[in-house]
């Protein structure tokens, strides 16, 4: 019982005291102090004792409240409203019930000899009392469920933004994470694939100028080779220092159509790209891991697999996104994925720890036509939006 119910419960019982003291004579005013401060005694042990002595205590003061307005006469009917407000508040409902109406039965016996007037003011006061009671304590505890969700939702609330911050925390890092390796297989391109035709180049060159002089349409012809050495070599270049202008903004940058445009328009390939289900966005680091996975494939589809048409497939369901990167070019003899334990295969290796990050997984199809397939479980379906 809160601070404020037990102000009116005592308010109940000092001030109808108070006012019988001069409406009343009484033989013993000693007498009838003391049976109020017995009262009090009662009322303040039984908020303090513990579930079935706290219910003998409520007992004991709807009983004692019925005597004391057979002796003390009709103000004493508020001792008795606070006796309901006491016992009201038991957990247990069927002994409420019973409580009250031993509690009206007593006091219809305590007022047995007075007139039919005070008879009939006193229970209707009683059970109005008892009605305004039962609407208080519907409010309060609709007060004390709307503080509860509140705290819950609060507390959701905090949990909400700790998530989020994660979220973004470990987005930052994926985001991080796919830069650094991005970077690391430039480099290894220009180390190994320009760096190599350079090489070869200079060899060339040198070659060329001591072949010119005795035969110069052999010469001519090693320059036409010089030539489209340094043409490849710069095409290799513009495609590096793209990938290397890393932007931000999300939206665009890892688009898989435009990706798949832009490596047509670079090599004249065929593409294609399809999307079955409800598209929805996704994750910064689900889309970014899709992207570079699908970069990978591409470009082992065209240096390894030589083959002349690629094509995405990008399948969206209720528990994962899955990308399918597939070509016509020449098949391995085994599963790639089983030589990943080894020194071998960098490209696949880094699909499937970036894809591992977000917890998915990373398969190769063989037949009809050689695929890599990345899958993402997805815990949630956000709205409607294209991929």
């Amino acid at each position: 019982m809160n601070r404020e119910m037990n102000v009116l419960r005592y308010a109940l019982m000092i001030i109808p005291a108070l006012m019988a003291i001069y409406l009343y004579d009484y033989a013993d005013y000693e007498l009838f102090t003391f049976h109020f401060l017995l009262l009090l005694l009662v009322a303040a042990l039984g908020g303090r004792l513990p579930g079935p002595l706290r219910a003998l205590a409520c007992a004991i003061e709807l009983l004692y409240t019925a005597w004391l307005c057979r002796h003390y006469g009709d103000l004493m009917i508020f001792p008795a409203v606070s006796a309901l407000l006491n016992y009201s508040r038991l957990e247990n409902r069927l002994v409420v019930l019973v409580f009250f109406v031993i509690h009206a039965a007593a006091l219809n016996v305590a007022l047995s000899g007075s007139e039919p007037r005070v008879w009939v003011v006193i229970n209707l006061t009683f059970l109005l009392s008892a009605a305004l009671n039962k609407l208080l304590m519907r409010s309060g505890r609709g007060r004390v469920d709307t503080l509860f969700l509140y705290d819950e939702l609060r507390k959701k609330h905090f949990e909400l933004e700790e998530a989020r911050s994660s979220l973004l925390q470990f987005t930052a890092q994926i985001e991080s994470a796919a830069q650094a390796e991005e970077r690391i297989r430039i480099a290894r391109q220009l180390h190994d694939d320009i760096g190599h035709r350079l090489i070869r180049v200079k060899m060339m060159t040198e070659a060329a100028i001591h072949t010119l002089p005795h035969s110069p349409e052999t010469g001519m012809e090693m320059m036409t080779q010089i030539r489209d050495q340094l043409a490849a070599s710069m095409d290799d270049m513009r495609a590096a220092v793209r990938r290397i202008n890393y932007g931000s903004q999300l939206e665009g940058a890892y688009a898989l159509d435009r990706l798949l445009e832009e490596l047509g328009r670079d090599t004249g390939i065929e593409t294609s790209y399809q999307v079955y289900g409800m598209p929805y966005p996704l994750y910064p680091s689900v889309r970014v891991t899709l992207y570079k996975n699908a970069q990978e494939a591409l470009t082992n589809a065209i240096r390894h697999g030589r083959a002349t048409a690629v094509w995405i497939k990008v399948s969206f369901s209720e528990q994962e996104v899955a990308m399918e990167v597939g070509n016509n070019g020449l098949r391995p003899e085994e599963n790639p994925l089983l030589r990943l334990r080894g020194k071998g295969g960098m490209g696949l290796q880094g699909m499937a720890e970036r894809v591992h990050l977000v917890g998915g997984t990373l398969e190769l199809q063989l037949e009809p036509e050689f695929a890599v397939i990345t899958r993402v479980a997805l815990h949630s379906q956000p709205d409607k939006l294209p991929l």
